[in-house]
């Protein structure tokens, strides 16, 4: 039986995003029943790691590594988020889930551009398959290296079965939810467009006068001044509700409660937080950019997340047509159908056995 071992040295408490996917995609694993694999997963007591910061986690994974694969004797390595050991020996699958920090390092942290600009391309180079969470993240590491398209396996991520539409007037009491609100889930950081969604919602406070408020739910990301300088500029402070991170329980309760989800990033590679807004039941307004058109199809309205008019027109219009509000509802309830975590468990499965026999 062949040893599998997936890094999930980021998981803690707050997860999102890479976390998420490490978490799910492991738990979905463990289900496949696989005769010739066994599934284990690095996490920091694994190696007595006690010390979280995320520089001594990366000089771990880098240099240090490498040296517990040999040790335990795994026969194949996967990190779920972007990077692999130096120098490394097994065979080895790594997952992309986006190229930001090469083509909006703007938006991104220093340490964050400088790492992934010292390490990714070596990694590329080194991995025997690169998984991309989708077809538009293949095209950009297609872009970004001399790789041959025919290394990277296009795998979509999934979405937890929990989400459904969930009405709890308790759990709106314990978050201050507003009678009527525009939602938004994710990092509250550059690349997710807040500054542009805010002055967009400051449009249609003062010239449709909406008696919605906008609920922004997550954690502090990073580069997000702009964000609190709009709602000081513009005095918005009374119609902007900040949730902080919310477990995954108390997600489907938010979103069902909505009565639209924006989710206006400059660019994402997958986008989970639109999926899982469909699956409540709730109408959603996505970027044009990145891979949300490629994830979300016509399920959703797409906007230009430059253009803070058109995006608060296209609020407006799916706030108040009824016949629009309810097709998008529609064809979201069947969109999220094709995502799922054992479809992805099973992708990735064959994606090991094809790296171990390479």
């Amino acid at each position: 039986m062949k040893k599998i071992l997936l890094n999930g040295l980021q998981l803690g408490k707050q997860n999102s995003g890479v976390q998420y996917y490490t978490e799910y995609l492991f738990n979905a694993l463990q289900q496949v029943k696989s005769l010739d694999f066994e599934f284990n997963i690095l996490e920091n007591d694994s190696v007595k790691r006690k010390d979280r910061s995320s520089l001594k986690r990366i000089l771990f994974e880098v240099f240090l590594l490498k040296f517990y694969i040999k040790k335990k004797h795994f026969d194949l390595y996967h990190s779920p988020h972007y990077i692999l050991p130096n120098r490394f020996k097994i065979p080895a699958v790594v997952t992309i889930h986006d190229l930001i920090t090469l083509d909006f390092p703007d938006l991104c942290k220093y340490q964050s551009v400088f790492y992934f600009n010292l390490f990714l391309k070596k990694t590329i180079r080194n991995a025997n398959i690169i998984i991309a969470v989708s077809h538009t993240v293949k095209k950009d590491i297609i872009r970004h290296f001399d790789v041959d398209a025919h290394k990277i396996r296009v795998i979509h991520l999934g979405i937890d079965p929990i989400f459904k539409n969930t009405l709890d007037f308790d759990l709106a009491i314990k978050y201050r939810l507003p009678e009527r609100y525009i939602l938004f889930v994710g990092n509250i950081e550059g690349k997710k467009n807040l500054t542009r969604l805010l002055l967009a919602f400051n449009e249609l406070i003062n010239k449709n006068k909406i008696e919605h408020k906008l609920v922004l739910v997550g954690k502090e990301g990073w580069k997000n001044k702009s964000v609190y300088k709009t709602i000081l500029k513009y005095n918005l402070k009374p119609y902007i509700l900040f949730t902080g991170y919310v477990p995954k329980k108390d997600l489907p309760v938010i979103y069902s409660m909505s009565d639209l989800f924006v989710f206006p990033s400059i660019y994402e590679g997958f986008g989970i937080p639109p999926l899982e807004a469909m699956a409540c039941g709730i109408p959603v307004i996505v970027s044009n950019q990145g891979a949300s058109p490629e994830i979300c199809g016509d399920a959703c309205l797409l906007v230009n997340p430059y253009d803070t008019h058109e995006m608060a027109k296209s609020i407006e219009m799916l706030l108040n047509n009824k016949e629009l509000r309810q097709n998008k509802i529609n064809l979201g309830l069947e969109r999220v159908k094709q995502f799922n975590w054992e479809k992805t468990a099973k992708e990735t499965l064959k994606v090991y056995e094809e790296a171990i026999s390479i």
